[in-house]
């Protein structure tokens, strides 16, 4: 198969927008956008799908597409397969095409040289952007009883996806957090969950300079409290996936409140139950943006104090099962919601952006009479539609 009359660049552009999927930006964002924050797989299947096939063509479109398949790789427990063809692009061409990394914890038990193998791959990536340690399958048979592997400097990470494995990281090296956050100062991008043990809390300080953004999935209150300790000193982007009860939060406000910017709720029905809205606004002073799926979302009981800096509010219109579209119930929470911003509690709120599918409400009665309450009050009212 020829590829003329186009021209190379025209089809490495046509290849590379087919490989972009629906889950491709969550998956490799290294910097914050709204309502991005997805299910963190440890693959693109998508996107890792349609590379295969264009490799499969014919000779010169494997030339031209192999570089896209190796941009995303798993490093398994026999990675010499992944090995063979990172060294077939030669003696650093394949290695410095990896942008993002999957290192599942079973392929880190330090029992053999299998966690040489997989330090030393990430140390000859030189343009790793995110790596990523996915929660454990329940099928695998992890023992970690030996020391783990050094982890290499990894100075081109902007992203780390880091679900913590206690017995793991018991083990240090790539297998423990602090670790690689230590070995990665130009992180920018961080989001972490798990439980974490009291004998793995460390007073070595984490310094990160770059970090901008942070994403808190599902932790206890030790792993809470041990973030607290970092110094995260450009820290403005806060993701919270989910929470048990509000006071988990209540160091976590007091050494990063007054520095977050923008804060986005997770499409989680424990928002439902406990109106963390409130304990935002409240805890963060200065921020500027509040992002959340309005469905998932417990009526926010506003603080009686005004809250000067708010300028955004991003509502996601996600489906709850909850609620029947357009029924009383719904009517009724969403009410709330776009009433509570109305209020001359947030002088410098501006914009009202509405994210996902609203088209079958917009065009009621009911919706127009909501958004107009907030023009009446000087607030722009924006459409974010999915493509």
């Amino acid at each position: 198969m020829s590829l003329s009359p186009l021209p190379v660049e025209l089809w490495l552009d046509i290849f590379r927008w087919s490989t972009i999927s629906r889950s491709t930006p969550s998956l490799c964002a290294t910097t914050y956008c709204p309502f991005q924050a997805d299910a963190l797989d440890a693959i693109d299947q998508e996107a890792v799908a349609v590379k295969r096939t264009l490799v499969c063509v014919c000779k010169q479109w494997c030339h031209l597409a192999k570089n896209l398949l190796l941009e995303d790789v798993v490093i398994r427990r026999d990675g010499s397969s992944l090995k063979r063809a990172l060294q077939a692009e030669g003696e650093k061409g394949g290695y410095s095409r990896v942008r993002r990394a999957c290192l599942p914890y079973s392929s880190c038990i330090p029992c053999n040289s299998d966690l040489t193998e997989a330090a030393a791959l990430l140390k000859v990536c030189p343009q790793l952007e995110v790596l990523v340690r996915p929660i454990p399958a329940l099928q695998d048979e992890l023992r970690f009883e030996l020391p783990g592997e050094e982890c290499p400097p990894l100075t081109s990470l902007k992203r780390l996806d880091w679900w913590h494995h206690n017995d793991a990281a018991r083990c240090g090296g790539v297998n423990a957090l602090t670790d690689v956050l230590h070995a990665a100062p130009n992180l920018q991008y961080l989001s972490l969950g798990g439980d974490m043990w009291l004998n793995l809390l460390q007073r070595k300080p984490i310094e990160l300079p770059s970090l901008s953004t942070l994403r808190i999935r599902r932790m206890n209150v030790l792993f809470l409290h041990q973030i607290c300790r970092w110094s995260l000193p450009s820290l403005r982007h806060v993701i919270i996936d989910t929470y048990t009860n509000h006071r988990l939060f209540d160091d976590f406000w007091s050494t990063f409140g007054d520095q977050i910017k923008s804060l986005e709720l997770g499409r989680s029905l424990k928002f439902y139950v406990l109106d963390m809205v409130y304990h935002v606004l409240a805890n963060c002073p200065n921020l500027e943006e509040l992002n959340y799926y309005v469905q998932f979302t417990a009526s926010p009981h506003l603080p009686l104090d005004r809250h000067i800096s708010l300028t955004t509010v991003r509502l996601h219109a996600a489906p709850n099962s909850f609620f029947t579209e357009g029924g009383n119930a719904y009517w009724e929470h969403i009410g709330e919601h776009f009433s509570a911003f109305c209020q001359p509690l947030f002088p410098a709120l501006k914009r009202f952006v509405l994210h996902g599918d609203w088209e079958a409400v917009r065009w009621d009665s009911r919706f127009r009479l909501l958004t107009q309450k907030l023009k009446d009050r000087g607030c722009v009212i924006e459409f974010n539609q999915p493509s």
